[in-house]
């Protein structure tokens, strides 16, 4: 997190937030759990520990010295949860975690495969926000800092993402669903596979995910970091027009129904991502990101 940074609600690109419009309750059944003060409606503060622990999360807390934990969770509102967990105080100064998740109804503005329309709507957990921070540590060159970064990061995303997926599974949501602000978070999540689950998150859509492909074939020899400074600040052009490519944030999805991993294992769907892919190629404008590296503007981000 940069300081003073503010949370501002994610936008579908491709998915409709019906959430609202649903009536009485998207989320008929459990209207006394929802309007609860619990994290989901559902899970108190002993149990997120609890949860926290099962996944690993406290482990590496307290290999690095972290110890005296305190851990809160609020609700915004029937559908949007909020978890910190910090050690001695609660004040922001010793956040070590914070997760912001909405439960939402989702209706696609748009098919990519045929036969797969999801016009009933698709249940998802919406990651709001996470990060996941160590105020103690330094940023070295080996792990330089990322756009939107105040402190490094604690390396426990793969074990929060096994207890989102825990979560999504009781609560019988058909995925986890993230909008990555920067390109280094699409690209973390496209290649964070889970060994419990089998799953990877997959952008919703394919031409998305092939254009994210394109561009890590384009810069593999590049560090991600610089990448996605570059990208930040309208580096990104296409290799063929010489056009800037503003990055512009899409839906990746950890599919948990079975009706969403068929659809991002879809042969069209592949199909559709490799086309996309072979036709698209992009370039760096690193001049420009020189100039603007040099002014000190990659610290505003």
């Amino acid at each position: 997190m940069t300081p003073n940074r503010t949370h501002s609600k994610k936008e579908p690109k491709y998915l409709e937030d019906i959430t609202y419009t649903m009536s009485p309750d998207p989320l008929a059944g459990k209207k006394d759990l929802f309007v609860s003060s619990r994290f989901l409606g559902v899970y108190d503060e002993e149990q997120i520990r609890k949860k926290l622990e099962k996944v690993g999360i406290i482990g590496i807390l307290h290999r690095k010295g972290y110890r005296n934990l305190v851990i809160s969770i609020s609700k915004t509102d029937n559908y949007t949860s909020r978890l910190y967990v910090n050690y001695d105080s609660p004040d922001k100064e010793t956040r070590l975690i914070e997760l912001i998740v909405r439960e939402g109804i989702f209706r696609p503005r748009e098919c990519f495969v045929d036969g797969l329309d999801f016009q009933e709507g698709l249940s998802m957990l919406l990651i709001e926000w996470l990060a996941l921070q160590d105020p103690r540590a330094e940023f070295t060159p080996a792990k330089p800092r990322l756009p939107g970064q105040q402190y490094p990061g604690l390396g426990g995303l793969k074990n929060m993402q096994g207890m989102l997926y825990s979560f999504g599974k009781s609560l019988g949501k058909d995925a986890i669903i993230d909008i990555p602000e920067f390109y280094h978070a699409a690209v973390i999540y496209s290649r964070m596979y889970s060994e419990i689950y089998s799953h990877m998150y997959a952008f919703y859509s394919p031409v998305d995910a092939g254009h994210l492909e394109a561009m890590i074939r384009d810069f593999h020899d590049q560090p991600l970091a610089r990448v996605s400074f570059a990208i930040t600040f309208d580096c990104l052009l296409n290799a063929k027009s010489g056009d800037i490519m503003h990055w512009r944030p899409s839906e990746q999805i950890y599919p948990i129904s079975n009706r969403l991993k068929r659809y991002v294992e879809h042969r069209g769907y592949h199909a559709l991502v490799e086309k996309t892919m072979n036709e698209t190629s992009f370039v760096m404008d690193w001049e420009k990101f020189a100039h603007l590296n040099e002014q000190g503007i990659m610290d505003e981000v």
